[in-house]
């Protein structure tokens, strides 16, 4: 893209950036669905063993796992952003095939 005469705030703003909304929305639906599919499924597992769990997450748990989701998007987007300032367009042209 860089060959094309794209910025790199262009390129990130294209492939980059447009993906955090569905990370943040599918964190958002899916820690929840997550916690209520494995509550379901929790006693058919260790039906034969006698013992009592708390299952419980208090709210600081979730917002600690999303929070986590979010700055390991921040950090790999990161990575990528460097991989990207750090490529020639001799590069890219010689790697082509």
């Amino acid at each position: 893209m860089k060959i094309f005469g794209y910025r790199a705030n262009e390129i990130r703003k294209l492939y980059l950036n447009g993906n955090f909304y569905v990370v943040a929305g599918s964190a958002l639906i899916g820690i929840p669905l997550a916690k209520v599919v494995i509550d379901a499924m929790y006693p058919y597992m260790i039906s034969n063993i006698a013992c009592g769990m708390n299952l419980s997450f208090p709210w600081q748990i979730h917002a600690g796992l999303f929070g986590a989701i979010l700055l390991l998007y921040f950090v790999i987007n990161r990575m990528l952003t460097g991989k990207l300032k750090k490529m020639s367009p001799a590069d890219v042209l010689k790697n082509r095939e």
